[in-house]
């Protein structure tokens, strides 16, 4: 609903704007907006909802500055101020927009260029509680370092080889708004490599991006709107880029969102301006048939495209057909997939299953090793019952300690659990079921086991201590049985007549 409330905002937006042309032009506005494909990822994502939600008060703070500029009420100004400072709470990206106030006083609303920066330096006031709230939250704390999993450029050899590949970057942003193919959940570790000035496509990007800063430049004294467009456009990716700074992520096709605003507004307005050169009636009609085929071909997209979110299984194992060298493309396939193996309707082919999650962390394992790989072919291991192996792959995890230690502890127990069942070795059986206990003592089947072992060596208190362990974190009936019988072989009848009578 709040995405809808986005779409109907960029009409209401871009109507305010241009009261003197057609509702052809904002609507068609809002339509391509509406069907952008880049969305699917912003919608289908819970994640992303902060992009929509910065989005919306973002309009909205945009609405009431339309109002405020056009009476000087000054609950229009604190509207927009508070609208403003929601979209940054939202999501704190949006601090690149608050020039766009002050160029919109002085583009739209034709403000001498002094009175529109005076009159935009009040959006000052939401940027500053922003540092001042994070500042507060986090002091003088050193700012996380970024994997390289996470960020590849951070492994940049140069800055020069850090600024061609965010030039690579923005490229690619500019040509999935237009040719939306192929897309991705994830374009980290290694679906981006990094760029150098010798690759074409970096002096594509630099030639192409300079000719729009040109543009704006030199538009911008003419209040042409291209040229704000343009600006809004470059602004609401500034961040994204990883020229000013490098941030957590490489590129997202949810970190276009804002500049799709942007774009599908410079798109539908550079259509009517420049390129349909008939008369206004006609041309009104051009821009719907444009925009209609625009849509349709974005909308059938888009329809497909939601078909990969329909869950993680989904989502993973068709980006990883696009992008089979992405570790975290390969890892999401491999969990999910595992997951998927454990489930009753697919036990018939569950073999099959585990063997295709094994390919893909060994696909993993040929890119960059990582400790998911492992931990994933250890529970593979584990689902196999080939325990030895598994702890073979656990020790190779250096990080995920709890998670590890938790699945290395069942592999122990099992092991202890064929010890004492197959091999009739009670000692070997007791000592991997205490290395189990120590990785994971919260276990109940583990404490039971240890009992048996302990009540068939004859050490019957032992074994009783264990049962009840074992009953207290879990408390089955069996468990409080078996403590009754070695309580009982102990001699302590209080405590037998306790134990059966919880066992019923």
């Amino acid at each position: 609903m709040v995405y809808l409330d986005c779409v109907l905002s960029v009409f209401r937006y871009y109507q305010s704007w241009f009261p003197k042309l057609s509702w052809i032009i904002p609507f068609s506005i809002a339509a391509i907006f509406a069907a952008c494909i880049l969305h699917v990822e912003v919608v289908a994502n819970i994640k992303s909802r902060d992009e929509i939600m910065s989005l919306f008060f973002l309009l909205l703070s945009f609405l009431t500055w339309h109002t405020y500029i056009n009476n000087k009420n000054f609950w229009w100004l604190l509207s927009t101020i508070v609208s403003y400072f929601f979209a940054l709470m939202s999501k704190e990206t949006g601090v690149t927009m608050f020039p766009i106030f002050g160029m919109v006083a002085y583009w739209v609303y034709q403000l001498e260029w002094k009175e529109a920066v005076k009159q935009g330096i009040f959006l000052t006031i939401p940027v500053i509680l922003l540092f001042i709230i994070r500042f507060a939250m986090f002091g003088s704390q050193p700012t996380p370092e970024i994997s390289i999993m996470d960020n590849p450029i951070v492994a940049s050899e140069n800055l020069g080889q850090h600024f061609a590949t965010s030039l690579i970057i923005l490229l690619k942003y500019l040509k999935l708004l237009f040719f939306p193919v192929p897309l991705s959940s994830d374009y980290s570790y290694t679906v981006i490599p990094l760029a150098r000035f010798s690759d074409v496509l970096v002096w594509v990007s630099l030639i192409v991006h300079m000719l729009l800063i040109g543009y704006a430049i030199i538009k911008s004294r003419s209040r042409d709107f291209i040229a704000l467009f343009i600006w809004g456009y470059l602004f609401s990716l500034t961040i994204f880029s990883q020229i000013p700074l490098t941030i957590g992520t490489m590129f997202g096709e949810r970190l276009a969102f804002l500049a799709s605003f942007w774009w599908s507004a410079a798109l539908t307005y550079s259509f009517y301006r420049n390129i349909l050169k008939s008369q206004p009636v006609l041309k009104n009609r051009h821009i719907l048939i444009l925009t209609s085929i625009l849509c349709i071909g974005f909308a059938t997209k888009t329809y497909l495209r939601n078909k990969a979110w329909k869950d993680n299984l989904t989502l993973f194992t068709t980006d990883v057909t696009t992008y089979p060298k992405s570790v975290r493309l390969n890892n999401g396939a491999a969990e999910t997939v595992l997951q998927s193996a454990d489930l009753p309707e697919n036990a018939s082919h569950k073999d099959h299953l585990m063997d295709e999650a094994e390919a893909y962390c060994n696909q993993i394992l040929s890119i960059k090793p990582v400790p998911t790989a492992y931990l994933t072919l250890g529970n593979i291991r584990l689902r196999q019952n080939r325990f030895e192996e598994a702890i073979q792959y656990y020790d190779q995890v250096n990080d995920l300690k709890s998670m590890v230690d938790v699945n290395k502890a069942i592999a122990l127990r099992e092991m202890g659990r064929n010890a004492g069942q197959k091999e009739n070795n009670i000692a070997k059986s007791q000592n991997l079921l205490q290395q189990s206990i120590q990785l994971n003592e919260k276990d109940a089947e583990t404490w039971f086991l240890l009992g048996v072992s302990h009540g068939l060596s004859g050490n019957h208190a032992i074994a009783a201590d264990h049962f009840s362990k074992a009953y207290n974190l879990n408390p089955l009936p069996a468990y409080a049985q078996n403590a009754s019988t070695a309580y009982q072989n102990a001699g302590n009848q209080l405590k037998a007549t306790e134990f059966q009578s919880l066992a019923k």
